[in-house]
């Protein structure tokens, strides 16, 4: 299922950089999620891809982010800044000390800097792999929310909004699993999959707190997502997921679904959580 999501993900690469086109394909040294980096800072993570081409970001959550908005491209290298001497080292070669937030994750070129720091900070070595599992985790946690809108105050948003804006999915075909955004500048992100909408949040943290509404599975109708009942895994195949990630009205809803195709009942939080989670493997 790993290998057919990848495909699926590759095939729909351009209509994702389509979306993105404010976004350039030119080597940059800003971060491209937050415009927040200064090159050669302690913070910096540099992506270079196998065409030649680099993006830079301002941290693991940026470029964890990115690496999912640009999840079809060929990734060559990513650099991170070693702690201490600020040079370049490759992330994946790394020892990294792992603590419980963005700043305590630091890398090292040798396993006994890593070890020492880590016993300073209460921190434990690992890898790349294990850091970035950490850091998609966290995603959802650094994104805030306020409360959310009412259907009258939608009106048709399958209408106004007919095709997701990352994959291009069409929305209406994916009624029962769609998520609408609204920030608090009035602007609005229609996606088609929980998925999706962990991208679109992840990306644009400068446009504040967001509300977020879900379509649920058996009627298509939207309603507050964190006050839905979600249903996640089971054998139902997930959209644009490695897992089902299902939203009900009511609990009784929820445990029918789950009788006939598995799955844990569950918070919006968790689900999301999961989905930055789905992200890191579909794409390590």
């Amino acid at each position: 299922m790993k290998n057919t999501l990848k495909i699926a993900v590759i095939i729909s690469g351009t209509l994702v950089l389509t979306a993105l086109c404010s976004i350039s394909q030119a080597e940059t040294s800003g971060c491209l999620r937050c415009d927040d980096v200064v090159p050669g800072s302690a913070q910096e993570v540099r992506i270079d891809y196998q065409d030649g081409t680099s993006r830079s970001a301002c941290g693991l959550g940026c470029s964890g982010a990115m690496l999912a908005a640009y999840r079809g491209e060929d990734v060559k290298t990513i650099w991170v800044r070693e702690h201490g001497s600020g040079k370049l080292i490759d992330a994946k070669k790394a020892f990294w000390s792992l603590g419980s937030g963005d700043s305590s994750r630091v890398a090292f070129s040798g396993k006994e800097d890593a070890e020492t720091f880590s016993a300073a900070h209460n921190a434990r070595v690992a890898n790349f792999k294990d850091t970035m599992a950490a850091v998609f985790t966290g995603l959802f946690d650094e994104i805030r929310k306020k409360q959310p809108l009412t259907p009258e105050k939608i009106g048709d948003d399958i209408a106004t909004h007919p095709q997701c804006a990352y994959c291009g999915m069409d929305r209406k075909m994916y009624a029962f699993s769609r998520v609408l955004v609204r920030y608090s500048d009035g602007s609005e992100a229609a996606l088609c999959s929980v998925h999706c909408a962990g991208i679109e949040l992840a990306l644009h943290p400068e446009k504040g707190s967001a509300q977020i509404m879900a379509g649920t599975y058996d009627h298509g109708v939207l309603l507050e997502a964190e006050k839905a009942f979600w249903v996640l895994g089971g054998s139902k195949q997930g959209v644009m997921s490695i897992r089902g990630k299902w939203a009900f009205e009511s609990r009784e809803d929820a445990e029918t679904f789950t009788h006939e195709f598995g799955g844990s009942i569950t918070s919006f939080r968790n689900v999301m959580t999961a989905a930055f989670e789905d992200m890191w493997e579909i794409i390590r």
